[in-house]
């Protein structure tokens, strides 16, 4: 038998109904910024070798916005240890500059900002090794929220 890519694990009938679970007690809500108008995706908080998708209990699954979703890869790709989710914000802006995106995710002692264009391409990002709640509050006065 024919190993089977992660993509089409994705598209297992039981993949379908776990993730409709997730979604149904996420209330269709992304659980990091809060968006319920984009692209939702299910998030797995950590792999366990040799599970398919499906096989995971509902604890370690969570409703992302695609946004939300992309910026965790990411971080969690730069960072050297395990991160602990219940520590993880994210601030996305809303309907910013004809529906271009500037986001910031922050985790202690580690913040970064990413803008992408309208059609979803990564602009520019940067680093910050301060928290994040200074940067949102001017963010917040700003002229684009």
């Amino acid at each position: 038998m024919t190993k089977k890519s992660y993509s089409e694990l994705l598209k297992d009938p039981r993949w379908q109904k776990k993730r409709l679970e997730i979604f149904k007690r996420d209330k269709f809500t992304c659980k990091l910024c809060g968006d319920t108008e984009t692209t939702l995706q299910v998030h797995h908080k950590e792999y366990i070798y040799g599970n398919d998708p499906w096989d995971y209990p509902n604890s370690m699954l969570v409703t992302l916005c695609e946004h939300c979703h992309h910026e965790l890869e990411i971080f969690k790709k730069d960072l050297d240890f395990d991160i602990q989710y219940k520590n993880i914000r994210i601030f996305k802006s809303n309907d910013w500059d004809n529906q271009s995106r500037i986001m910031f995710v922050s985790y202690p002692g580690v913040c970064s900002m990413t803008i992408y264009d309208e059609n979803k391409r990564y602009i520019v990002g940067y680093n910050f090794s301060e928290d994040i709640d200074n940067i949102i509050k001017i963010f917040k006065r700003s002229q684009y929220v």
